[in-house]
């Protein structure tokens, strides 16, 4: 038992990563982050825009597992394959698997990566890598959505029990159907601090939801998500709702 185990303290688990990024470049930055839940995993990143779209996957209710920097082989000839690198491979709790390249929306201008990726996504349906391959670029990227996604990184790991309760017994008192700022929540459960972070943990969990799409504040208002009344038309203005390739993204159909 180490030190921190002594401690009650319990580190990230180590990345997945397959290969490690490059720890210089010109041109980038490399990046670390914290996902999950818990204690978390550790996510390596080859740049900053890499690792916004890692926080947004990781904030997706949908989402089970990010694997970052994946090799993955393909082409006619076995003794010497040809390599791609993916930034990213995401398995849904539906069990889907998405393979995902993180650029510049510039970078793509040329067309010299799209046609490239073309080529991958055919030999990762051959091979059943994957059952997607999309690319993802700056133009994906929602202020709101990573506001929000960055707030609920931090909330993976708040270990406190009695806010935990407080916060659910003032959310199960909440009128059907109604919403209450989480300000007003947060002086129900009479914990000031801690009772806000442990209602945003609950914004995490899904049990609660925001009545529209919005950074999140103390003046945001929230609903219990089984109060849904149309689940199709809230799950639109959902700013944590599952998200295909949107503004700039670009899929390629793998399966």
């Amino acid at each position: 038992m180490n030190f921190h185990e002594t401690c009650g303290i319990r580190l990230p688990r180590k990345s997945q990563a397959v290969r490690d990024v490059p720890m210089a470049s010109a041109g980038h930055c490399t990046t670390w982050a914290v996902l999950g839940d818990d204690e978390g995993i550790r996510v390596q990143g080859e740049s900053l825009l890499e690792m916004r779209h890692q926080l947004i996957l990781n904030a997706r209710r949908d989402v089970a597992s990010i694997q970052e920097q994946v090799r993955f082989f393909y082409g006619w000839n076995p003794n010497k394959p040809d390599e791609h690198v993916f930034d990213m491979v995401v398995t849904m709790r539906d069990g889907q698997v998405i393979a995902y390249a993180v650029k510049p929306e510039i970078r793509l201008k040329s067309g010299r990566f799209l046609k490239e990726m073309q080529e991958v996504a055919w030999w990762v349906r051959h091979k059943g890598f994957a059952d997607d391959v999309r690319i993802l670029t700056d133009a994906d990227i929602n202020r709101v959505t990573l506001h929000n996604a960055q707030m609920f990184a931090v909330m993976r790991n708040s270990p406190d029990p009695d806010a935990m309760a407080a916060a659910r017994r003032v959310v199960s008192g909440m009128p059907a159907g109604g919403g209450l700022s989480l300000r007003a929540l947060t002086i129900e459960t009479g914990l000031e601090a801690r009772g806000y972070r442990a209602l945003l943990r609950l914004l995490r969990e899904g049990v609660l939801e925001t009545l529209k799409p919005e950074a999140i504040t103390p003046t945001t208002l929230v609903r219990r998500a089984s109060d849904r009344p149309d689940p199709g038309l809230i799950a639109a203005n959902d700013p944590f709702s599952p998200e295909g390739p949107g503004h700039g993204a670009v899929a390629f159909c793998a399966a």
